[in-house]
């Protein structure tokens, strides 16, 4: 998995190139949450290289949702592949992050 952070005035862009699974969540949430702590903007996700991601991945997403709310920031994910999506309409999570 590949993972590329490039902050900008307003917001942070985040592109993430791989699945997102078992095997690779350890980085991929350590990033996203270290982003979410430390970065008071909003953040864009790029998901448009994500062919797969499970339930840990939707977890670290469902959590920096949840810290973006407190610093009343918004997370937008911006590109999504089609099998991310279908994921995220299956568990309801369409209508709550911003697409």
């Amino acid at each position: 998995m590949n993972i590329d952070i490039n902050e900008e005035n307003e917001r942070v862009n985040v592109a993430v190139k791989g699945d997102i699974e078992m095997m690779t969540i350890k980085d991929f949430k350590e990033k996203l949450l270290d982003i979410g702590q430390k970065i008071d903007k909003d953040i864009e996700l790029d998901l448009s290289n994500v062919e797969y991601i499970d339930s840990s991945g939707v977890g670290v997403l469902i959590s920096l949702l949840k810290m973006q709310k407190k610093k009343g920031k918004t997370i937008k994910i911006k590109k999504v592949s089609s099998k991310v999506l279908n994921v995220l309409k299956l568990s309801s999570l369409s209508d709550v992050f911003e697409l």
